[in-house]
């Protein structure tokens, strides 16, 4: 990762735009960041922080903005930086308080953040969402925050705490870089593990007792036994258990042969015990047919009632029919009576008699010739009420006209002011616009003058870097040149050797054709081969072409700085900006003007037409509203006359049709009522006519009054019942007698003697059925105990087979849960902590490479991996040896330089480590924050020396101090420097 530029605006104690160009300060690969102390330095590397990562614990999201901006000032920071080949830009604006944009007061301004990627020559957007934004950076950056401060913002404040930290501070610290939680979670899984393993075993367990106590209470054992049976081992279980089976099987047999015995004896006892219930049951038969007799007999007075009832019934069935019809004269009397007094309840006490409904069919007819007289006043009134609807809209209308008159006057006395003034803005805007094309030319020349000063100023840097460039091409070309010069004249040189080195004893010399060579030429131990000599020719054919792309390139930007500085002129970038500026500004104003002139003579035009057309209008309102005002008093004059006539024909109505209404329904009423009042009349007569005849029949039958005959009459339904029980009496006396002579006699035996025997064998077979039921419930039970006690014992087997499987399974987790928590093996350590060991290990080896160096070679960290203490068991305590005094010494003990450059290799070897372990990503901008004023003269030359070593592998190395030697050494810095009114300004020194 290589930081190119950062920007930060309204930023910590930073008020206005603030720029760092890292490009500028990287060129030696070492600048510093100076400052008196509180002046902001380290604000420039939160700000880094907060571009990459967001807002950190240095101060929430609300607290960045700077106290020192203005509140509507957006703070902001854009940092461009590279990763792996490719360029990235991240803009992100914290949340803060802004004046609301209508009314007074502050509001909150959310955060804003915007990732982009250079792509051929220009910024591609990737994304503004923060979530993704965040997500895009973690891929690129594969570092987490806390990683990101401890390898390229080495503080070192904070580790010269953690070179002194004790082994709980040093392991929270190492957790959070090296992401240790995996190893935690695993502990933790296995520990969950091995509580379900233990868990799954203790269930086991019980169930095992479970089903072994259920197999002793299938066997009967009482609460003694079975504690006893569930306690024993699974061996001595099994053995006593198999005894249970044994005797349970044993009980079995014998109450089977028991339950055959008793069946049986049963059997014999249901024989006897028949025979003496027949006997017993001929001779109750006997009993009850006397007894029945008897009592059928003592109901022989109601049955000569029901026969003289019935001989009354046929004398009344003539008067039945005619006690019917009269009740039903009487019925259709009571109806009609009911339905005039529902019609009229005070109607008089003649027609209640029947004396009919003549006067009131009269009133009716009446009553019905009124209502049709009123016919035509009802039309009328309906009339009215449309008389009244037209007066209503006449009177909207002519207030409808009255307010169009005064709207229309009220447009026509402000147009004159509204056309005047219309006039003199058209006269300013026309002004105004004829400065547009001056303006226009001025800006141009402004705007390419101020490129041509930018441009001058980005390509100077860039002359310095190609005439360095070219200078180290043309070094390389004349070292490949010399080199294959070299080579050459070596090449020459050995010629005489190598054909040497050919010759064979007896063969002819190539070159001379003897065939004995008695003083061959001997070469160099490492002759030159011609293909060394065709390496270094490509090797400085290679170089040249390098250098002439060089001086080329080098030649091309001074042409290009002469020409831009020939346009640019002598004003400085900052004056000719002001002043394209102040012009931009008059141009755009008379641009507006320019755009503002053709609107502004359309709208005088249209409003001098609208002046002319409001007149007219004015003079068609005015006649609108008159012809408005005749018509309602037209409809007004209708109307009262209509008013006036049907008040006389309602009369106390509340309307003529409310009257018209009520003629109708009297009339109703009284044809109503004159319709009842006929139909009274006539089943009144009806009835006495039913009565007459039903008396003489009843005096016909033989009975003296209508209500002694009404009093016989039965239904055909009651005269069938009385029939019936008198023939069903009479049969069943005749039954009774039968079924006495079908008994016969008992053979001289006693009917109380025959019971008690039958008692007596009744007596004997419900004790043979008792003892035969005992029998079967003994052996029932002995079945089912063997049955649920071989089901109990099947339970008890597979219960402990389960148990031993789950203990052969368990046995591996519950040994890795203990390892990874140190509760075993040979060491004890935990899985986290035997982790955190070996990365530590090598931090200490990293930080060890540059200790030495440091400190002359006096100084070694050792990790401490065995000792008195817990913590030191933990192999995380540091401890200095010292190879002067050959002494292990603490930490504690080191003066503060040498607390500085300990601190500062320990930071440096953590960093090398979080590197190669987030994948050896290539950290090519770091900063060293602050402690190099402890240090003396000798020291700080060895701790400079191995920065140089950082600076020679290709990072640019940033050190935050404001020690006043290191100015003098490092000639790239950024200086940060505070103002009268308490904010801060920083420049590049480069």
């Amino acid at each position: 990762m290589r930081l190119h530029e950062l920007r930060l605006r309204a930023f910590g104690p930073f008020a206005d735009e603030q720029v760092v160009d890292f490009d500028q300060l990287g060129a030696s690969g070492l600048f510093l960041l100076d400052g008196p102390t509180g002046a902001g330095k380290t604000s420039v590397l939160d700000a880094i922080t907060f571009a990459l990562y967001g807002p950190g614990e240095r101060g929430g999201d609300g607290r960045l903005h700077s106290d020192f901006a203005a509140a509507g000032v957006e703070p902001r920071v854009q940092l461009e930086f590279s990763m792996r080949g490719s360029r990235h830009r991240v803009t992100r604006t914290p949340e803060y308080a802004r004046p609301k944009h209508r009314g007074t007061g502050l509001t909150r301004q959310a955060a804003t953040v915007h990732l982009e990627r250079r792509e051929a020559g220009r910024w591609v957007s990737r994304s503004s969402n923060k979530a993704e934004v965040a997500d895009l950076l973690a891929d690129e950056l594969r570092l987490t925050r806390d990683q990101f401060t401890q390898v390229v913002l080495l503080p070192q404040g904070e580790f010269a705490r953690f070179l002194r930290a004790d082994d709980d501070e040093r392991r929270t610290v190492l957790t959070k870089l090296f992401g240790t939680h995996l190893y935690d979670q695993i502990t933790d899984e296995l520990d969950r593990r091995r509580a379900v393993a233990v868990k799954d075993l203790d269930a086991s367990r019980l169930r095992v007792r479970a089903c072994a106590a259920a197999a002793a209470e299938a066997a009967g054992l009482d609460a003694v036994e079975r504690e006893a049976l569930i306690v024993l081992p699974d061996a001595e279980l099994r053995t006593r258990l198999s005894r249970i089976a044994a005797a349970l099987q044993a009980e079995q047999e014998y109450s089977a042969g028991q339950r055959v015995e008793r069946d049986a004896a049963l059997d014999a006892a249901r024989r006897e015990h028949a025979e003496s219930i027949a006997l017993a049951e001929r001779a109750d038969r006997l009993v009850a047919a006397r007894a029945a007799l008897a009592e059928h007999r003592r109901g022989r007075a109601e049955h000569e009632r029901r026969v003289q009832a019935l001989a009354a019934a046929r004398r009344a069935e003539p008067v039945r029919a005619l006690l019917e019809a009269l009740a039903d004269a009487d019925a259709d009397a009571a109806r009609a009576r009911a339905a005039v007094l529902e019609v009229d309840p005070h109607v008089s006490g003649e027609v209640l008699a029947g004396a009919g409904g003549a006067a009131y069919a009269q009133l009716a007819a009446e009553a019905a010739r009124e209502a049709a007289e009123l016919q035509h006043l009802v039309a009328r009134e309906a009339d009215a009420e449309a008389a009244q609807a037209a007066v209503a809209a006449e009177l909207a209308a002519f207030e409808r006209t009255g307010h169009e008159l005064e709207s229309r006057q009220a447009r026509v006395a402000e147009l004159p002011t509204r056309v005047a003034g219309a006039s003199r803005q058209l006269a300013a805007a026309r002004a105004r616009s004829d400065r547009a094309g001056s303006l226009r030319a001025s800006c141009a020349e402004l705007q390419a003058r101020l490129d041509a000063t930018r441009q001058l100023a980005e390509l100077a840097p860039r002359i310095e870097r190609a005439r360095r460039a070219d200078d180290r091409a043309l070094a390389a070309y004349r070292t490949g040149l010399a080199e294959h010069v070299r080579l050459l004249e070596a090449r020459a040189a050995g010629i005489a050797a190598e054909l040497a080195a050919g010759l064979v004893a007896g063969e002819p010399c190539a070159v001379c054709g003897s065939r004995e060579h008695p003083a061959a030429a001997t070469g160099t131990s490492q002759p030159v081969r011609a293909e060394d000599v065709a390496v270094a020719a490509a090797v400085a054919e290679r170089a040249g072409k390098q250098r002439e792309s060089c001086a080329a390139t080098l030649a091309r930007l001074e042409r290009d700085q002469a020409a831009v500085a020939a346009l640019a002129g002598t004003e400085t970038a900052a004056e000719l900006a002001d002043q394209l500026a102040a012009a931009q500004a008059a141009l755009a104003d008379a641009e507006c003007a320019d755009a503002e002139v053709q609107p502004g003579a359309e709208a005088l035009a249209a409003l001098e037409a609208e002046q002319s057309r409001c007149a007219e209008e004015l003079s068609a309102a005015v006649a609108r509203h008159s012809a408005a005002a005749s018509r309602l008093q037209a409809a007004q004059s209708r109307l009262a006359e209509q008013t006036e006539t049907l008040a006389a024909a309602a009369g106390s109505s509340a309307s003529v049709a409310d009257k018209q209404r009520e003629l109708v329904e009297l009339g109703r009423r009284g044809a109503a009522l004159a319709a009842a009042a006929d139909t009274l009349a006539a089943a009144l007569a009806t009835a006495r006519a039913a009565r007459t005849r039903a008396e003489h029949e009843s005096a016909a039958g033989g009975f003296a009054t209508l209500e002694a005959a009404a009093a016989a009459v039965r239904t055909t339904t009651q005269a069938e019942e009385l029939a019936e029980h008198v023939a069903r009496w009479t049969a069943e006396q005749e039954r009774l007698q039968a079924r006495l002579a079908e008994c016969g006699d008992l053979g001289g035996a006693d009917p109380a003697e025959v019971a008690a025997r039958a008692q007596a064998g009744g007596r004997a077979l419900e004790a043979a059925r008792s003892a035969a039921a005992a029998a079967a419930d003994r052996a029932e039970v002995a079945r089912h105990a063997c049955e649920r006690f071989s089901s109990a014992l099947r339970d008890v087997e597979q219960a402990q087979d389960e148990l031993l499987a789950r203990d052969e399974q368990a046995a591996p987790v519950l040994y890795l849960a203990k390892l990874t928590k140190g509760m075993t093996g040979q060491r004890r350590v935990a899985l986290t902590t035997y982790v955190l060991r070996h990365w530590f290990e090598r931090v200490v080896q990293a930080a060890n490479q540059r200790l030495g160096s440091m400190s002359s070679g006096r100084y070694e960290l050792v990790r401490v991996d065995e000792g008195t203490s817990k913590g030191e068991r933990t192999g995380l305590t540091l401890c200095v040896l010292d190879r002067h005094t050959g002494e292990r010494r603490s930490t504690r003990s080191l003066s503060g330089g040498e607390t500085f450059y300990a601190s500062l290799a320990l930071a440096l070897g953590l960093a090398d480590v979080v590197r190669a372990e987030a994948g050896g990503i290539d950290l090519d901008t770091l900063f060293i924050d602050e402690g190099f004023g402890t240090l003396d003269a000798d020291t700080l030359e060895e701790v400079m020396s191995v920065i140089d070593e950082l600076r020679d592998r290709g990072r640019v190395v940033g050190i935050v101090s404001h020690v006043a030697e290191l100015k003098d050494r490092i000639a790239e810095r950024v200086e940060v420097r505070r103002r009268p009114d308490g904010s801060s300004w920083l420049r590049v020194v480069a």
